[in-house]
């Protein structure tokens, strides 16, 4: 049995000294996460640390929370792949990076094959506002998030469906919405991929996760896995979900 994916994106919440304090805290609770695949995003700055702090700790994986286009050159400000040394996962198209830093499908298609290219597991976020919600457009935006997709066979893919509405406001979509979504990602990939292919890429779900409806979203068939915001950058909060799953 694959153990559910536990994906933290800590954004700007922790800073170094936080951070160590959250791995330390997580080394010495280490058996309330052995039925989760631990990933954690620190901020670009605090990796390094947090790396050498998860020294023993082998099967907690490290990712970025994005990365720019270029692995090198006169890019000033840029963060790179090969800035960082053994990162096991980048975000890419996550929804705050899409409206505060207004990057286009076409920026976040180019960032993805970057990733992919060079070798890293990407998480590509896709989901719609409240108002295209309301609108009836949620499968058209998806489908247009996901038209980024290479055409030929892909491995190091992950897709997470996190509907902008939901991330940080405590509303959280009914089971019957997100497997809807999440059925309609899952046949967009099945017309792109061959099934051995499609079973690889796992499913995850983002948007006010915590201990409260960690079960019931659970009960979510196609659910693999979450990729969780500001409930994972408290330990007591990331612990109290792993709980749920022991």
């Amino acid at each position: 049995m694959n153990r559910t994916i536990l994906a933290a994106n800590w954004k700007m919440y922790l800073n170094e000294d936080t951070s160590i304090d959250f791995i330390k805290k997580m080394s010495s609770d280490i058996e309330s996460f052995s039925n989760s695949e631990v990933i954690l995003f620190p901020s670009h700055t605090c990796i390094s640390q947090v790396q050498k702090e998860l020294k023993n700790l082998n099967d907690i994986k490290i990712g970025m929370q994005d990365c720019d286009i270029h692995t090198k050159g006169a890019y000033t400000g840029g963060v790179s792949l090969h800035g960082l040394s053994h990162i096991d996962f980048c975000i890419v198209g996550h929804s705050e990076r899409r409206l505060l830093y207004n990057e286009s499908d076409e920026v976040v298609k180019n960032k993805l094959e970057t990733v992919i290219s060079n070798g890293v597991n990407a998480i590509l976020c896709v989901g719609e506002t409240k108002e295209q919600k309301n609108d009836g457009n949620t499968f058209t935006v998806i489908d247009a998030q996901l038209s980024i997709l290479p055409k030929d066979a892909i491995s190091r893919l992950t897709i997470a469906y996190e509907p902008v509405w939901s991330i940080g406001s405590g509303e959280v979509p009914s089971n019957k919405y997100i497997e809807d979504v999440l059925s309609y990602i899952k046949n967009k990939l099945k017309s792109l991929y061959s099934d051995e292919i499609v079973e690889k890429i796992n499913l995850l779900y983002g948007g006010s996760v915590d201990k409260d409806n960690i079960n019931r979203l659970l009960e979510v068939k196609l659910i693999d896995g979450f990729l969780i915001g500001s409930a994972s950058a408290d330990f007591e909060s990331f612990k109290a979900i792993a709980d749920k799953l022991n």
